[in-house]
């Protein structure tokens, strides 16, 4: 395969499997990414590449060993593939390019490390509430209490596919907050269970994001 050879993937495709052999990396182009792993009974999102002209898949070239996560479109996008021998090429012909490589293999290390351990260290409840509040961050939206208001179904969703917890189990946990108060339902949601309203400080003291 050339430089230059265009990939195409739906979101929810499957760009490469955790464990296969790596033949090319990847430049994003448009759209986004999540690198998966697989952890407890489901999967984890350890990185989201979404800023064009970003790769990843690299390591397989440089190390030949098997992939060490799953790639997964997370909306359509756009991919510029890269072999072995070009990205070689690349590394020896191109400086800028090879300190590059240096500089994002050295980030992504720590990063991963620091994720890995986070994985190791904590339990269940505490990467569901610190899911919640991470999503909180992202995506809820902030009242007039500085409470973060989210929808339920949208976060329980997020959680189940990125942190790979079964919906039984992220569903037990949010009752049980509930119940101790820590997080209520909107007022406009008592019945519907539409949305729920996460505290200020509940986000502040789980929210573990960079």
């Amino acid at each position: 395969m050339e430089m230059g050879a265009v990939r195409i993937v739906e979101a929810g495709e499957v760009v490469f499997n955790e464990g296969e052999k790596g033949e090319r990396m990847y430049v994003l182009l448009e759209g986004s990414i999540e690198l998966k792993v697989k952890v407890d009974r489901g999967e984890a999102v350890i990185k989201v590449v979404d800023t064009p002209n970003d790769f990843f898949g690299e390591m397989a070239l440089i190390d030949g060993r098997p992939r060490s996560a799953t790639a997964v479109a997370a909306v359509k996008s756009k991919l510029l593939a890269v072999d072995g021998p070009t990205f070689e090429a690349m590394i020896v012909t191109n400086g800028k390019f090879a300190l590059k490589i240096i500089k994002v293999l050295s980030q992504r290390l720590r990063s991963t490390n620091e994720h890995v351990e986070d994985l190791i260290e904590t339990g269940p409840k505490e990467r569901i509430t610190r899911g919640m509040s991470d999503f909180a961050a992202r995506h809820g939206e902030v009242i007039h209490d500085g409470s973060y208001k989210v929808k339920f179904e949208d976060m329980r969703t997020w959680i189940n596919g990125r942190l790979g917890f079964p919906l039984e189990d992220i569903d037990l946990l949010v009752y049980r907050l509930l119940k101790a108060e820590a997080i209520a339902w909107a007022a406009t949601s008592a019945k519907t269970k539409e949305h729920l309203l996460l505290p200020e400080a509940f986000v502040r003291d789980n929210d573990r994001r960079d």
